[in-house]
C-alpha cells in the first residue's frame, strides 16, 4: 500500500458484506471479473430509505448480492436515490435495473449519462470501422490493425439499457444523501464528467475513480477525441482537490478507505509526471501512438487496445502541449509526434 496514508481498515470486507464506515454510511464491495477485481459502492441511510452511490457491473454475482441484501438487511426501507460517480460499466452496469425495479431517482452529470447511452448504442458493434481507422491514423500497419481487430471480442459484461430519466448533477451542486449534505465536484481525465461528493461538515470525500488508494486511474484519449488532452485535465483535477482538508476521509471506488488526501494527490501527480518522462525517453525520432503503445504498454495492446493506445496518445498529447514534442497530422489524417 502507498506510504503516508492511514487506512481505516487493514483488510477489505467480504464481497456483499454490509460494512459500517461511519454513522449512516455503509460499504458494499462487489466482485468484478476484470482488473481491478472489485468495485466499492456506498450506501447512505436517509432515514425513511437509502441512497446508493454506484451499483456495480451487470453480472449474475452482482445481481445476487444486491438481491440478497434487499431481501434481507435492507428489506424494511426502499432505495430512494441512486447517484453515480461516472458511467463506466463497473459502476453503472446495473443502473437500468435499479431504476426500473425500485423506481428510484437517478443522479449523475450530463456527460456521464450521455456516455452511458453511447456505450449502450454501441454494445453490439465491438471494434468497428471507426476504431480501425483510429488505429491506422495512429501508426498501426494494415497487418497490425487486422491483428488487433481479430483479437477483439464483444464484451461479456454489457450494461443494461441506461435509465431514460435522470437528475443532472453539476459542479458545485449541494445534494442531500443520507443524513448529510454533499458538494458535487466534477472532474475530467478518467471520464468525461466524473462526479466526486464532498461532505464539508464531516470531511468525507466519495472519490470514485478520480482518487484511488492503491493504483492510478487510467487516463485515455478516446477515439472520438484524438486531439484531447485528458492528462492535463486529470492533473488539473488534482490541483483542485488540494483545496480540501488534508485529513479528509477518502472513500474510493477501488481499494480501501484512507486518510492522507494531500499525500495521495502528490503521489498520483508524481506517478503521472514520471510516466510522461518514461514515454518521452523512448522517443528518439518521429513516432506514433501505436509505436509507443508497443513499447510502453505491450501486455495490454492486443487484449485492451483502447486502453493501451488511448493511454499512449494521452501521454503524447500532453507532451506536445508542454512543448516537448511536436504533433503533426498529414493530409491523410495520420498523426505523428517528434522531439522538438
Amino acid at each position: 500500500m502507498p506510504d503516508d496514508l492511514t487506512f481505516t481498515v487493514q483488510r477489505p470486507p467480504a464481497y456483499g458484506e454490509l460494512t459500517d464506515v461511519l454513522p449512516d454510511i455503509f460499504w458494499v464491495r462487489l466482485p468484478v471479473p476484470t482488473v481491478p477485481n472489485h468495485v466499492n459502492c456506498w450506501l447512505l441511510d436517509n432515514g425513511p430509505g437509502w441512497t446508493l452511490v454506484d451499483c456495480g457491473l451487470n453480472t449474475d454475482d452482482t445481481f445476487e448480492i444486491w438481491d440478497k441484501l434487499w431481501r434481507g438487511l435492507l428489506r424494511s426501507r426502499p432505495l430512494q436515490n441512486l447517484a453515480f460517480t461516472h458511467a463506466h460499466l463497473d459502476h453503472f452496469g446495473l443502473a437500468g435495473y435499479f431504476a426500473k425495479e425500485m423506481k428510484c431517482a437517478v443522479r449523475l452529470p450530463l456527460a456521464e449519462w450521455l456516455s452511458g447511452w453511447k456505450m449502450w448504442h454501441e454494445r453490439e458493434e465491438g471494434a468497428d470501422e471507426h476504431f480501425a481507422a483510429f488505429l491506422t491514423r495512429n501508426g498501426a500497419s494494415d497487418d497490425d490493425t487486422a491483428r488487433v481487430m481479430e483479437a477483439q471480442r464483444r464484451s461479456k459484461f454489457l450494461g443494461l439499457r441506461p435509465p431514460r430519466e435522470f437528475i443532472r448533477l453539476r459542479d458545485g451542486d449541494v445534494v442531500a444523501m443520507g443524513k448529510r449534505e454533499w458538494r458535487v465536484i466534477t472532474a475530467s481525465g478518467h471520464s468525461a464528467e466524473h462526479a466526486l461528493f464532498y461532505c464539508e461538515r464531516d470531511r468525507i470525500l466519495i472519490s470514485g475513480d478520480q482518487v484511488l488508494s492503491h493504483m492510478a486511474p487510467s487516463v485515455i484519449a478516446p477515439p472520438a477525441q484524438p486531439q484531447a488532452n485528458p492528462m492535463q485535465d486529470y492533473l488539473d483535477s488534482l490541483t483542485r482537490l488540494e483545496a480540501l482538508p488534508a485529513d479528509t476521509l477518502v472513500l474510493p471506488s477501488h481499494g480501501l478507505p484512507f486518510r492522507g488526501l494531500h499525500a495521495r494527490l502528490a503521489q498520483l501527480r508524481e506517478h503521472h509526471l514520471a510516466r510522461l518522462d518514461d514515454v518521452a525517453s523512448v522517443i528518439a525520432g518521429r513516432t506514433t501512438a501505436f509505436a509507443v503503445a508497443q513499447e510502453v504498454f505491450p501486455r495490454v495492446l492486443y487484449a485492451s487496445p483502447r486502453q493501451a493506445l488511448g493511454e499512449a496518445l494521452a501521454h503524447l498529447n500532453m507532451l506536445a502541449s508542454l512543448g516537448r514534442l511536436a504533433r503533426e497530422v498529414n493530409a491523410d489524417g495520420a498523426i505523428s509526434f517528434a522531439p522538438v
